[in-house]
């Protein structure tokens, strides 16, 4: 039996990782969920502790006054469902589209590097495959070639299935592997 040592930072980049595989794979959209929210909460509490993290700043932003609560409570309500059964043991969770965890995966992404480390491949190929799918989130000062590109291969993986984008975000991680490999 092994014995792993860990800290909250290495747990959070497995988890997250662990998901980006999962999602790409085509596997069950509640283990990807409970997995990216498990690993995206160690993140965004990591980065709450220091002041001048921009991914807080970008979503204070984002939210209008006073709706932070609401915004956050929503985008728990899966993950606490999921986790949780003293309260409503025979619940259902009804209209959960799986593409929030596209969502929650790239969030975690972002808060990752936001706390001063570089993308795994992994992250890699999940930021590069959901800017293509939204290049609308895109600042509107993003260099022009990189908005370009991430419009026109947005094009390209938008006409797929989600089976075959999921397929294609997959295909990112072996190309973001070899590129590390090779560097």
């Amino acid at each position: 039996m092994a014995i792993i040592k860990i800290n909250k930072f290495e747990a959070a980049r497995r988890q997250v990782d662990a998901a980006i595989r999962m999602i790409f794979s085509a596997e069950d959209p509640v283990g990807v969920h409970t997995l990216a929210m498990a690993g995206f909460r160690i993140l965004r509490d990591l980065a709450s502790q220091h002041d001048d993290s921009y991914m807080e700043k970008v979503i204070d932003l984002m939210i209008k006054p006073g709706k932070k609560a609401a915004f956050w409570g929503a985008m728990n309500s899966f993950s606490n469902f999921l986790k949780h059964a003293d309260r409503d043991s025979a619940g259902i969770h009804d209209g959960v589209d799986e593409e929030v965890n596209d969502v929650t995966l790239f969030m975690a992404c972002l808060y990752y590097q936001d706390l001063g480390h570089q993308f795994t491949p992994e992250m890699s190929a999940l930021v590069g495959w959901f800017t293509a799918l939204h290049p609308g989130f895109l600042f509107e000062n993003a260099n022009p070639k990189f908005r370009a590109a991430a419009e026109a291969a947005g094009a390209s993986i938008k006409a797929l299935s989600r089976r075959e984008q999921l397929a294609f975000g997959k295909q990112l991680i072996t190309l973001a592997r070899n590129m590390v490999a090779r560097s």
